[in-house]
């Protein structure tokens, strides 16, 4: 079991991350400034952990540029919709790739007569 007073413990002795949001004491607080300043640094570094370089063909060049042409979309935007399509044929499941009109795939609803009573 537990002792309530082991976190005092293992902040003496290290070793364990301490609870986030508790400074050490004669630390003083983070300016807005400084703030600021670390969660761009943290967002850049994220940003570049999930950045990715591709080199393409020449061929593979050619079929982004038709595909941007189409769809009117950016480089970025015709890649991502390039790797649903190919991710989306590898499963199988290319007929869920579009948003498809319900209106148009539903078969026309029979029209029914109301009876008449005179």
């Amino acid at each position: 079991m537990k002792d309530p007073c082991d976190h005092y413990t293992f902040d003496l002795i290290g070793g364990v991350q301490k609870k986030p949001g508790r400074k050490p004491l004669g630390a003083k607080a983070m300016t807005v400034a400084e703030r600021k300043r670390r969660s761009r640094e943290l967002r850049r570094k994220r940003l570049q952990e999930q950045s990715v370089t591709v080199e393409l063909s020449r061929d593979a060049q050619k079929s982004l540029e038709k595909m941007i042409e189409w769809w009117g979309v950016s480089k970025k935007e015709a890649i991502n919709r390039a790797l649903q399509i190919a991710c989306a044929s590898q499963t199988g499941r290319t007929g869920m790739l579009f948003d498809f009109d319900p209106a148009f795939l539903a078969p026309p609803a029979p029209v029914k007569k109301k009876k008449t009573t005179a």
